[in-house]
């Protein structure tokens, strides 16, 4: 009886190991869920500037660009991010947005170069201006419109 006992209790012990090692073997091959989702990329249909009218000239000071859109007739709002080189070849820019308050009403846009908090700072030696656009139509549809500025 004393060896029966002895082949159970030995039968047990392997069969907890067994568990245990299944345990450590499952919870170490299981899939982490900590990877980041995949994102596609979907490309924004473009626009000419001559399809919304949009123009940019310096500003007389030459411290500012002007955006102007003319043809805003089914145009909601207007994100623009203007970037540009300063002195030293610096990369600077500046972010915004427009609402179209009135359709059909041409909207401006004055846009500092340089920073302004009480006094402005205004970059020297700027060039390399690039505006690009985002343009949300009253359907919803959302275009880019690229311009530089020589």
């Amino acid at each position: 009886m004393l060896k029966n006992n002895r082949n159970v209790f030995i039968g047990i012990i392997i069969l907890i190991a067994i568990l245990l090692i299944s345990g450590v073997v499952l919870l170490f091959n299981k899939k982490t869920t900590n990877e980041l989702p995949v994102t596609t990329e979907v490309a924004v249909p473009t626009l000419l500037p001559s399809d919304i009218g949009l123009t940019l000239e310096m500003g007389a000071d030459g411290n500012r660009v002007i955006m102007m859109i003319e043809n805003t007739d089914d145009i909601a709002s207007v994100e623009y991010q203007l970037s540009y080189s300063s002195k030293g070849d610096i990369p600077r820019g500046a972010i915004g947005q427009v609402t179209v308050k009135t359709p059909g009403q041409a909207i401006s846009q004055e846009i500092i170069l340089g920073t302004c908090s009480d006094v402005c700072h205004y970059d020297e030696g700027v060039g390399d201006i690039k505006l690009i656009v985002k343009v949300t139509k009253t359907d919803g549809n959302v275009f880019q419109v690229e311009k530089t500025l020589q």
